[in-house]
């Protein structure tokens, strides 16, 4: 890497470090060792003093702050400014914690920092308040609409303490409070105490008296239940809103003025209860979310903080049951967080009573609960799992309930299963399937736990669809659905929430998180591509950094939407001189082809040969996991390109030149007809003066094929099954393969000249010439040790042979095959199908040998599956003849199903009976009966 690529790459990873540190905690070494000259050195593969200069360079120029510490931490100075709004005084800090007390000066001049729920479901209620102080000269009037007890008093309080702390409001200002509701049936004293009033204005005014407006004059007027003025009250108060100014009861020739800001609250819909012309003069009205519309997160940081409350009023430690835990985080109070802070003090009061006087801990249980509340949460019977004798003390509960979070369990899957991956020798794409099956788990509860909506999701999900609509644009992708545009939403807001857990997760398993970032970048190039964008895209929207397990749950989205992400079989890059030649022609190529096939290198007028010969040196290190590349390029001589790319490794390189629009759109369609670079590049070239060269500098891989007759599904698991029982560092690859394909092209096809095949392995023998073939019962019969041993004895250790066939063993177990092949209960569909085979044997008067006996359990189950969930019928061949030939076999078929087709109304196809009729009779594998009694029990055993 360059200094200046050096350079960029510590200021990028400081900002993520930083944004995502925990200022609200002690830091464990762990946590900081990425702030380090050693670490930074491990990770940029440099040396350490160099690290140290590059450091020293960036904190001269003001760009990071440096803690005088051992070991010695640097901080970006830019964000631990935008975080916590302050200029920091120093560049350097001989201590951390003089560093966090400056910083935490400045972070209590921000009141809404303690509002729980400021960052999340009611960022968008604050900076709506924020605006409504900050706005010159005097504010801007705002109301505050939400059902009772949901903290719009409080909003409004923090309001006041914001423009204090600010500066905006003097600090002899006042904040003043009037219920409206108690002057609904006496307007005029209302306008009195509002305006004022002077002597002799009514009986009793026996002196000048300042209302409301005046008190409040450079701070805030507070009207609590606004919508208990009546209209004529309301119409009173426009000229001031208007103007600033009024006259007070008692006297209409002068004129007063006042700077009050104004803050209006009410519980009702303000389109209702409200003038239409005082609406008008409201120009914020910002809804403040029910306890039951606000994130699971807040509802728990909001109980914490409600029960410690108590402790101190008690003077006791306070203990909950994990049931009661539960039953307070599930119920929906009509009292919002007043109804939660009453539930829990009437609670605390009653556990009070019951203690001792000597006991340090009050235990809450659930019978200390208000009746009511358990008669309305009786019925959840998903409560009855937890525990009233499990204690929770109030610091332990965000630790333990996050921990219990699911995205958090998401994530220690993602990085249990990698580990796995490596002890076990499980393929990336194994890996990838088993944890879009967990990311499913957690797209239900997104959906069914985690339910509320509000102002900022809205405005996340139009920022989500623009920045997916670039990315559509930009890799050719099919549209995204509103449903998956609303899953990352969804995700990416309770990302955010649990943010603080999921750091901490990856803070202990750095390792493994940087390790499988890399893994999924070296495997899956464009998709890791696609998520850099969408997830570079989405922190800019946001202003939030989220870190390698945000990334890394967004690729697993990704894949989950089942996008053709996948990259055309031969890479493509064009290079061409001038300005956007290059772009132009692989941006109106890849449009037109509706895939991303090229990529472009333009290179400027004056570049000369050797600059080009880099920029392509360049790009094909990035494409390192292919196998092939063809090159387009505009000028230049293809021998002296050819030699100079000739020390690539294990890459066959195309050169052609002269490219035009044409010329890419007639490669890029050979491309995606998955033909061999030889032919794509000899029949370009063909028609006109195209001239090719093509470097070849791969052996040929070994791979294994896996097929099945009845279509690619099973092949792909099969293929699954057999590279999870490869040793790791063994490169074979598992390739499935489509059956029928390889019975027309056979040794023509395609794959035999990219791949050298040791073997085939499936349900049916495709009989190609001088390749073995490996039937899958004699897998589960342990019947091809020595097949595979022969076949792999050039290629691995006897240690990995050895562990190769110990993993066969316990992957291709009947019960193992058939939970992975199918989505069915494996007991009760062996038990269904055994009854199948003993029926049809029975009415045939014929024993089936183990070897196909074996093979129709997996035919028959995958068969049943694929009914179930409606997969597309497998065409026979030559149906009508069958039908008319075989009539009392599919009889005999149709009742031993019978069973089957009742329990899961399902019904089985003709073409399927032929399947099975072929299978049974087309491979010299029956007996009669009379032949072999003994043979029979075997079958039977």
């Amino acid at each position: 890497m360059s200094d200046n690529a050096i350079k960029q790459g510590i200021l990028e990873l400081l900002e993520r470090e930083c944004n995502i540190l925990d200022f609200d905690k002690l830091w464990s070494p762990e946590e900081l060792e990425v702030l380090t000259a050693a670490w930074l050195s491990e990770h940029f593969q440099c040396s350490r003093n160099l690290i140290s200069h590059y450091m020293s360079e960036l904190q001269q120029k003001g760009q990071v702050i440096k803690i005088n510490t051992r070991p010695v931490y640097f901080f970006l100075r830019k964000t631990l400014e935008e975080r916590f709004s302050v200029q920091l005084q120093a560049d350097i800090y001989e201590t951390l914690d003089e560093m966090r007390d400056e910083l935490k000066t400045a972070d209590k001049k921000h009141a809404f920092l303690n509002l729980i729920g400021a960052q999340d479901s009611l960022s968008y209620v604050v900076e709506q308040c924020k605006a409504a102080v900050s706005y010159p000269d005097h504010g801007l009037p705002i109301l505050l609409q939400g059902p009772t007890g949901t903290g719009k008093s409080l909003i409004a309080q923090l309001m006041f303490q914001y423009g204090q702390d600010t500066g905006i409001l003097s600090s002899d200002s006042r904040f003043v409070t009037v219920n409206c509701s108690e002057y609904a049936n006496n307007p005029e004293m209302l306008m009195t105490n509002l305006f004022g009033y002077k002597k002799g204005a009514y009986t009793g005014a026996d002196k000048d008296t300042l209302g409301l407006l005046a008190l409040a004059d450079g701070g805030i007027l507070f009207m609590d239940e606004v919508h208990g003025l009546k209209p004529e009250c309301q119409e009173k108060i426009f000229l001031f809103m208007d103007k600033g100014i009024y006259h007070m009861v008692g006297d209409n020739d002068v004129w007063y003025e006042s700077k009050a800001r104004l803050i209006f609250a009410t519980t009702m819909q303000p389109s209702e209860v409200l003038l239409k012309t005082l609406l008008r003069r409201i120009p914020l009205i910002v809804k403040v979310p029910s306890l039951a519309e606000r994130p699971l997160q807040e509802k728990r940081r909001l109980l914490q903080f409600l029960i410690q409350e108590e402790e101190l009023h008690i003077q006791r430690e306070i203990c909950l049951s994990d049931l009661v835990y539960r039953t307070l985080e599930r119920h929906v109070f009509i009292g919002n967080v007043g109804g939660l802070k009453n539930c829990i003090r009437a609670s605390v009061a009653k556990a009070f009573l019951r203690s001792q006087e000597k006991q340090k801990q009050v235990e809450l249980h659930l019978y200390d609960l208000p009746s009511d509340l358990l008669e309305s949460t009786g019925k959840d019977l998903t409560l009855y799992s937890y525990d009233d004798k499990t204690m929770i003390r109030s610091s332990d509960m965000l630790v333990n309930m996050q921990k219990d979070g699911h995205l958090y369990k998401l994530n220690s899957y993602l990085i249990h299963k990698y580990r796995t991956m490596n002890h076990t020798e499980l393929k990336p794409s194994s890996y990838i399937e088993s944890c879009c099956r967990k990311l499913e788990q957690y797209v239900d509860y997104l959906f069914a736990g985690n339910t509320y909506e509000s102002p900022k999701l809205d405005m996340m999900n139009h920022l989500v669809k623009n920045i997916m609509n670039i990315v559509i644009h930009k890799y050719h992708l099919e549209k995204f659905s509103n449903n998956e545009i609303s899953m990352l939403v969804h995700f990416m807001n309770d990302y955010m929430q649990n943010y603080a857990s999921i750091n901490q997760l990856r803070i202990s398993n750095r390792k493994d998180v940087e390790q499988l970032q890399n893994l999924l970048h070296r495997e899956y190039g464009l998709e890791y591509e696609i998520v850099c964008d969408i997830w570079q895209l989405v922190s800019d929207a946001l202003n939030f950094v989220p870190g390698p397990f945000g990334f890394l749950d967004l690729f697993l989205f990704i894949r989950y939407f089942d996008r053709e992400l996948q990259a055309a079989d031969i890479p493509a890059v064009i290079i061409a001189h001038g300005y956007a030649i290059a772009s132009g022609i692989a941006e109106v190529a890849n449009q037109l082809l509706k895939q991303r096939v090229f990529d472009a290198i333009d290179m400027p007028i004056e570049s000369d040969f050797d600059v080009v010969v880099k920029k392509l040196s360049e790009y094909l290190k990035g494409k390192e996991s292919s196998k092939e590349v063809i090159v387009l390029v505009d000028m230049g001589s293809l021998e002296d390109i050819y030699q100079r790319l000739g020390s690539v490794k294990l890459m066959d390189i195309g050169i052609i030149n002269n490219v035009t629009t044409k010329l890419a759109l007639d490669i890029g369609s050979m491309i995606l007809e998955g033909m061999a670079i030889q032919d794509i590049l000899r029949e370009a070239s063909s028609h006109l003066p195209y001239h090719y060269e093509i470097i070849k500098n791969r052996v040929k891989q070994d791979a294994v094929l896996s097929v099945c007759e009845t279509g690619i599904g099973t092949a792909e698991k099969i293929s699954n099954l057999m590279e999870a029982s490869l040793p790791d560092h063994v490169s074979i690859s598992v390739i499935p393969y489509d059956f029928d394909s390889l019975i027309k092209t056979g040794r023509s096809s395609s794959v035999f000249e990219k791949y050298n095949i040791l073997f085939i392995v499936g349900t049916k023998n495709p009989k190609i010439a001088d390749i073995p073939f490996i039937s899958l019962e004699e897998m589960i019969e342990q019947k091809s040790v020595e097949k595979t041993n022969s076949a792999f004895a050039q290629r691995m250790r006897p240690d990995q042979i050895e562990a190769f066939n110990e993993n066969m063993i316990k992957n291709f177990s009947m019960d193992n095959l058939l939970d992975y092949l199918t989505i069915l209960d494996s007991d009760k569909i062996i038990n269904s199908v055994e009854k199948i085979i003993k029926t049809i044997q029975k009415e045939l008067q014929l024993v089936l040998s183990s070897n196909i006996t074996l093979g129709l359990y997996i035919h028959i189950s995958c068969l049943i599956e694929r009914l179930i969930i409606n997969k597309n019928v497998t065409k026979f061949h030559d149906l009508d003849s069958f039908i008319q030939k075989h009539g009392d076999f599919i009889a005999i078929v149709k009742r031993a199903f019978h069973d089957v087709e009742v329990h899961y109304n399902v019904e089985i196809p003709v073409s399927e009976i032929g399947y099975i009729y072929d299978y049974i009779f087309k491979r010299d594998s029956v007996k009669a009966v009379d032949d072999s009694v003994n043979e029979l029990w075997e079958t039977i055993e």
